[in-house]
């Protein structure tokens, strides 16, 4: 082993650790951004609950309890299907990014060790 390739192999770990940490840091910082995401939905939710109660209680019969009971639903179901949508989204773009810089290293690895 030559004192180049010494050099070599040194760098290229090097890379790798600078990669990882890199990787780390894009996770950590989109689990914040998700996390912020799960929060606003919470608070969201709870202001919903309550206005919902509030709307359930104006009801003057049992049909238009039902009638507001199933609007509220039908909102509730498509608020939750467009969230959960943006949640997939945001958690995909986070896995993505976050592993950039460890496939980065993958392909520098196999680009050398050609067969």
């Amino acid at each position: 082993m030559t004192i180049n390739n010494v050099e070599q192999i040194t760098a290229f770990g090097k890379d790798n650790v600078e990669a990882l940490v890199k990787s780390s840091t894009l996770a950590v910082k989109g689990l914040e951004e998700l996390a912020k995401v799960y929060s606003t939905l919470a608070n969201q939710s709870i202001e919903q609950t309550s206005a919902a109660v509030k709307a359930l209680t104006t009801a003057k019969n049992p049909t238009e309890f039902q009638s507001i009971y199933t609007n509220l639903a039908k909102a509730n179901f498509d608020q939750f299907v467009s969230e959960s949508r943006k949640i997939q989204e945001l958690t995909n773009a986070i896995v993505t990014n976050s592993f950039a810089p460890l496939n980065a290293r993958v392909q520098a690895l196999s680009s050398i060790v050609k067969v």
